[in-house]
Formats: C-alpha cells, sequence, structure tokens
C-alpha cells in the first residue's frame, strides 16, 4: 500500500514530466489528512486560491484519505520524542504523516527521504530518485 507524501502530490497537480504515469503506476493510493492540509494551506496561501483549491480538492476526491487516529498520534508522539531525544528534529506534519504511516502499516512515497529515513519503522523511497 502506497501513501504519496506532499511533494509527490505537488509536482502531481504542477503536471511535472512523468507524474501522471507515476501516479497511475500505483494501486490504491492515498494520502493523508496531514497532506491534505499541507496542499491546502499552499492552495490558500498562492497567488489564485480559488482555481488552486479546485484542483486540490479534486486530487484529493480521487485518493483514499488516512485520518490521525490514536493509534497514529501515539506513534507520532514516539517519533517525535525518539528524535529530540537524539538531537535530531522534523517537522511536527511530518511527523504526524509518518505516524499515521506506521500506524497503517503504509509506505510512503516521498521526494523527502532525508528527512524521514531517519524514523525508525517507517516505510518509505524516493519517487525523484526513481525508488518507484
Amino acid at each position: 500500500m502506497t501513501v504519496f507524501d506532499t511533494n509527490f502530490l505537488v509536482d502531481l497537480l504542477n503536471d511535472e514530466p512523468g507524474m501522471s504515469y507515476m501516479a497511475d503506476s500505483f494501486e490504491n493510493p492515498k494520502t493523508t489528512a496531514i497532506n491534505a492540509f499541507e496542499l491546502y494551506y499552499g492552495a490558500w496561501n498562492s497567488s489564485n486560491p480559488k482555481e488552486n483549491i479546485v484542483e486540490v480538492t479534486s486530487l484529493l476526491k480521487s485518493l483514499s484519505i488516512l485520518e490521525i487516529d490514536i493509534a497514529a498520534a501515539q506513534k507520532a508522539a514516539e517519533i517525535d520524542v525518539r528524535l529530540k531525544n537524539s538531537g535530531s528534529t522534523l517537522e511536527l506534519e511530518d511527523v504526524l504523516i509518518a505516524g499515521v504511516c506506521i500506524a497503517n502499516n503504509e509506505e510512503l512515497v516521498t521526494g523527502n527521504l532525508d528527512h524521514f529515513k531517519r524514523i525508525s519503522g517507517l516505510k518509505c523511497r524516493s519517487y525523484s530518485q526513481g525508488d518507484y
């Protein structure tokens, strides 16, 4: 099972070469409610929010959305504390995304592999390095 990270979805929205083909190669792709937040934030903060919100909504309707539940929240809290105790930090959104993926036994497809590879137990791969 596959969860698309925000940067994957942004590249898809921007019609980057090969992204449509790549997205179609995944069966039952998903994203998280946190990724949806990041997309909507970017749309609202853009020079053309009305159009971008429509595009984001259309894209999200084509995906299954994983919510943050108690198991994901607990896992995200554990991840955040472990990273901080080891002297490392990660943006809260990324910690929450990782928690949702681990709690649901999903693999994250991202362009930010360096952010996520520090998280023990998270299955992730880079689409930008051709790991798909």
